[in-house]
């Protein structure tokens, strides 16, 4: 028994000594890796996908630079690398982060065109920021019209700040709108907008230039997007537009009086199908120009555009319905209605150094009891033609010329025409 307890004794001292020897010459235990940010930056540079597993795993800082200022994010988001994107955003990598030129992983995103990534980085984005500008006068918006994106281009667009003037980006956005025919983007870049939008290096808004230009698709998109009819033209308009005016007379308006706006311009140019758009849109056909108190109505009738004139005067007769006809030459008035002259009589018209105008004319009012302010001398039933200064009215009719302008008629002729021709009649003097 004692010596079983000896040989016992003995073995487990062998054993401790073995174990106490493998202990001392065992390897030791792994050590953690140390790896700085600048090496997660490198591996994402140069795309060493199992680097990047290993470094991501040892849960190294995702948000490093290199001398450029680039995080990882930054780098893997242009170089579309959209797979490491999503791991190091993941990893928590800083969506916000710009390089030294204001270039963030969030534009990389839009201007590459990638919707997952751009959703991705924009939920967890402090503040879009899309107003901000890079060093070389980018920004997030015109980035993403780069990208093509219609999505991207939306959420930019509903987020961006209320604004005064309009940038080259805002500028291209309604543009490309336009063209689209996207009333929604449309919409909301005009709402962003406190004054109308221009061309870029111009003055005068897209809606004259429309007008004036005769271009009906994007006047009307742009018109039905929500542009003010009531634009106002600036006080200078460049030559540009000026020389798409064909009216010598409008030209004048425009370039000396103030405020005419857009539906002076249609009124002023006998452009009917924009006059008739502005109005339905509610635009004001009494606005008053500021120097020279001039209407649309004044306009459109000092510029001969009778059908203009019928439109601002809310209606008028057709003329193959009703018109009157008045012959200078022959002192004569004919009153026609459907093509058949029904009624004539003898008129006096104005006299050596007071001749009567020539052209087509809309009846703009009447008053049965009018009296010149000039001559101081009743105009019974007096008809005023186009806003101007003279008429027709009963007065003295001799068989000549005689009148300071106006178109004298017997006083029986003056009363029916008065009962017989509404507001809004053409009358032709020739």
């Amino acid at each position: 028994m004692r010596e079983f307890k000896r040989q016992f004794v003995f073995g487990a001292g062998v054993v401790l000594l073995i174990l106490f020897w493998a202990i001392a010459v065992g390897p030791e235990p792994p050590a953690r890796i140390s790896v700085s940010p600048g090496e997660l930056v490198r591996a994402v540079t140069i795309q060493r996908d199992s680097l990047i597993d290993l470094y991501l795993i040892e849960r190294v800082d995702p948000n490093g630079r290199d001398a450029q200022g680039r995080t990882p994010l930054l780098i893997a988001t242009s170089q579309q690398d959209w797979k490491t994107a999503r791991r190091l955003v993941d990893a928590g990598a800083l969506v916000d982060l710009a390089d030294t030129n204001g270039f963030t992983p969030l534009m990389a995103a839009a201007m590459h065109g990638n919707l997952e990534t751009f959703r991705l980085l924009v939920v967890r984005t402090a503040d879009l920021h899309s107003e901000a500008r890079t060093k070389d006068g980018r920004d997030l918006l015109g980035m993403a019209l780069d990208g093509g994106n219609p999505e991207i281009i939306k959420t930019v667009v509903e987020r961006l700040p209320p604004a005064s003037q309009w940038t080259t980006s805002t500028r291209r956005a309604l543009n490309a709108g336009l063209q689209a025919g996207n009333k929604e983007q449309i919409r909301l870049l005009l709402g962003k907008h406190s004054a109308p939008p221009t061309p870029e290096g111009k003055n005068v808004p897209f809606l004259a230039y429309y007008i004036a230009g005769n271009n009906t698709s994007l006047f009307s998109t742009l018109l039905a997007s929500g542009a003010d009819p009531n634009t106002v033209l600036p006080s200078r308009c460049g030559n540009h537009f000026l020389a798409l005016l064909s009216s010598k007379a409008l030209r004048s308006y425009v370039e000396e009086d103030r405020n005419l706006t857009v539906v002076m311009l249609a009124a002023g140019l006998g452009q009917d199908d924009y006059l008739r758009a502005l109005l339905d849109k509610g635009a004001n056909r009494n606005r008053l120009t500021s120097r020279d108190k001039m209407s649309a109505l004044d306009i459109a009738a000092e510029t001969g555009h009778w059908r203009a004139a019928q439109i601002l005067l809310g209606g008028g007769p057709s003329p193959d319905r009703l018109r009157l006809e008045i012959s200078l030459a022959l002192q004569r008035v004919a009153l026609v209605k459907n093509g058949v002259p029904v009624y004539r009589t003898q008129c006096s018209t104005g006299r050596a150094g007071y001749s009567t105008k020539r052209g087509e004319f809309v009846i703009t009012n009447k008053e049965r009891n009018h009296r010149s302010t000039i001559y101081h001398v009743d105009m019974p039933y007096f008809m005023r033609l186009s806003c101007l200064d003279f008429g027709m009215h009963a007065g003295y009719v001799p068989n000549y010329p005689a009148s300071h302008g106006c178109i004298r008629l017997p006083e029986e002729a003056a009363r029916k025409f008065f009962s017989e021709l509404p507001v809004g009649t053409l009358v032709t003097v020739q």
